[in-house]
C-alpha cells in the first residue's frame, strides 16, 4: 500500500493506493487494477472519503469492458480493516486510535486494584470510543483488553461491574453498544478541567450508534 504522506494526525487526509500487491486475505485485488483511496483522520477514526478503481495498463492496452470483467473478482468488503492495519504497524506510521483519547492511567485494571468512579467513567467512554473508532470486524473486548494489558476474560469481567449509574450497555452482551451517563460525563470533565471542550467536541466518547458521523 503505498501512502502519500508520513503522518496521519488529527484531520488529516491521505492518498492510498493499493493494488494486486497487497493481497492478504483481507482484501483482493485483481491483476492491472489499482485503488486509489482518500481516507481522513476523523478524531481518531479512519474514515473512507472515496475509492475510485481504474486499470494499472495504459488506455492502448486495456478498455472499460476489460476493467468491468475484473469488478466481479474485487474483494474490499474489509477494506477499512486492512488500512487500519497497515496505518497501525509500528515499523510505518503507527497509527494508533488511542492516541486521541483523554489522556488517562488505566493501570488499576492491569494491577487488579479497586476502581474508583472515575476510573469506571472513563473505563466506560473508552469503551464506546472503541465502539465508534474501530473497523467493524475488529472485536473490541480483544482490542482493548490488548491495550489495558488484560486478559480478554478479565476486560469481559470489568464490563460487567461497570456500575449502572455510570454506563448503560445496550445490545448484546457481545455486540457493541452502550452510552455513559450524565453522572460518567461530569465526573470526566471535572478530572479533565481545562480540556473538557475537547471531550464535549468529540462525538465518539459518549455514546455509540450505528450512525455515520463522518
Amino acid at each position: 500500500m503505498k501512502i502519500n504522506n508520513n503522518s496521519f494526525d488529527l484531520n488529516d487526509k491521505l492518498s492510498v493506493l493499493i493494488d494486486s500487491s497487497d493481497n492478504d486475505g483481507l482484501i483482493f485485488i485483481p491483476k492491472n487494477i489499482q485503488l486509489s483511496v482518500e481516507i481522513e483522520n476523523y478524531f481518531g477514526k479512519i474514515t473512507i472519503n472515496n475509492i475510485a478503481i481504474s486499470p494499472l495498463e495504459s488506455e492502448f492496452q486495456i478498455n472499460k469492458l476489460s476493467v468491468e470483467s475484473h469488478i466481479p473478482n474485487l474483494d474490499i468488503k474489509l477494506l477499512d480493516r486492512y488500512i487500519y492495519k497497515v496505518l497501525s504497524d509500528k515499523s510505518g506510521l503507527a497509527y494508533s486510535p488511542y492516541l486521541y483519547f483523554p489522556e488517562y492511567d488505566f493501570t488499576v485494571f492491569e494491577k487488579g486494584r479497586r476502581p474508583s468512579s472515575l476510573d469506571w467513567a472513563m473505563f466506560s467512554s473508552l469503551y464506546v470510543f472503541s465502539c465508534n473508532v474501530l473497523p467493524e470486524s475488529i472485536k473490541v473486548e480483544l482490542s482493548l483488553a490488548k491495550y489495558l494489558r488484560v486478559s480478554e476474560e478479565n476486560f469481559k469481567r470489568f464490563m460487567k461491574k461497570i456500575p449502572q449509574d455510570l454506563f448503560r450497555k445496550s445490545g448484546h452482551a457481545d455486540s457493541r453498544g452502550g452510552d455513559i451517563s450524565l453522572n460518567a460525563e461530569n465526573l470526566i470533565k471535572d478530572f479533565l478541567g481545562s480540556d473538557q471542550n475537547a471531550f464535549e467536541s468529540n462525538p465518539f466518547l459518549k455514546f455509540y450508534s450505528e450512525v455515520d458521523f463522518a
